[in-house]
């Protein structure tokens, strides 16, 4: 992991020098893109920024989204589609981007992949061990491969930071406290509402059954980077959380804002990890936002996802810049992804990332819902 982690950098680094991914390979991809809202939408907007890209198809159930997504492609006249499997028929396609709501993601990156398509699919992989499952058994059976929208791997200063830390600069690791805390707003009476088309757009992520739940859906890039950091995967998970405002709500009927869960590791390390919307905006002595503390027995690393500082165990020396030159919140994902299609390599954000992301989420809202620890056992999906 080590070793790859590395070479993904030092591309990384190539890439930034050359104005992108696998510069000298530049024959044109057609692709597609299945669910163009707010994130399917951005992707779209990345794709057409790389060299040789042609967008030759947009799908959407939504026809005002769909419209707009069509227009912003409009130099590559791409092709309108309501339904999705109408992608799997062209022949011509062949990257496809998934940006759906969760509980779609499986079915249809399984059915992309079985149609020789690459994958880019957002995240969760699925929100239940047997989506999770599938695309795996479908991965395994096909030729191309699926990248998981996993993003924080591919932000240069992240990469850097996990990188030293798998080096050794905090010695033997053990523990990782992380937490991704915001703040709430004050509800105004009165104010404007969103359209009744963009509440039944959105409506799908307040629905457990659909988005996975808070942990699963939103979370799922913070475990993930708890993962990368740990180098391992959890064999256990304990949490508790709920829907605490306007009142208290047990979870498992409606997303919850805030929740806690520790991962036990199976290289002996653990994660305790936290994730609340009511943090007060002048809480300063615990600071909120995304940030990542790593202990290990030479001393701790303190990162977030465009810093990182090292602390040594004795305090016998000032806090040192692991990223002396700086480091700027840039997504390479969408770029690598190309890369890797032209340069007929796997991507680092790939299926097992993407499985195992899942699973690990998956294994933290069952133990919140379930009320006990869960192992990755129960979840019998084989990665």
């Amino acid at each position: 992991m080590e070793s790859n982690t590395r070479r993904s950098l030092l591309r990384g680094a190539a890439a930034a020098a050359s104005g992108g991914f696998g510069a000298a390979q530049t024959r044109e991809i057609k692709s597609a893109f299945i669910g163009v809202g707010v994130r399917g939408g951005s992707l779209l907007k990345q794709a057409l920024a790389q060299d040789n890209i042609k967008v030759a198809a947009i799908c959407d159930i939504d026809v005002q989204t769909r419209d707009q997504a069509a227009a912003a492609a409009s130099r590559d006249t791409p092709k309108s589609f309501a339904e999705w499997k109408a992608v799997l028929e062209l022949n011509d396609v062949e990257a496809v981007f998934i940006g759906t709501p969760c509980d779609l993601h499986a079915e249809m990156a399984a059915a992309c992949l079985a149609a020789g398509k690459y994958v880019y699919c957002e995240k969760p992989l699925g929100i239940t061990p047997e989506q999770v499952d599938r695309v795996l058994k479908a991965s395994r059976r096909a030729k191309t491969f699926l990248q998981i929208g996993q993003q924080l791997r591919y932000f240069p200063g992240v990469r850097e930071a996990v990188r030293q830390i798998h080096s050794g600069i905090t010695g033997q690791t053990h523990i990782i406290k992380a937490h991704r805390h915001g703040s709430r707003s004050r509800p105004q009476d009165g104010g404007p509402r969103p359209s009744p088309q963009a509440e039944t757009r959105t409506a799908w992520y307040a629905d457990v059954k659909r988005s996975g739940d808070l942990i699963v859906e939103n979370a799922v890039h913070n475990i993930d980077a708890c993962n990368w950091i740990a180098n391992s995967r959890p064999v256990s998970a304990y949490g508790h959380g709920k829907k605490y405002f306007p009142k208290p709500i047990p979870p498992g009927t409606v997303m919850m804002d805030a929740f806690s869960v520790e991962y036990i590791y199976e290289n002996g390390m653990h994660c305790d990890y936290s994730q609340i919307s009511f943090h007060p905006r002048n809480l300063k002595t615990l600071p909120s936002g995304m940030w990542y503390t790593v202990f290990g027995d030479k001393g701790s690393v303190y990162m977030t996802h465009s810093s990182a500082m090292f602390h040594d165990i004795y305090g016998e020396s000032e806090p040192r810049d692991m990223l002396p030159g700086g480091a700027v919140e840039r997504d390479t994902a969408v770029a690598d992804f190309f890369a890797c299609i032209r340069e007929k390599r796997q991507p680092f954000a790939d299926i097992k990332v993407g499985a195992v992301a899942a699973l690990t989420a998956i294994m933290g809202r069952e133990a919140i819902y379930k009320g006990r620890s869960v192992t990755w056992k129960e979840l019998g999906v084989d990665v």
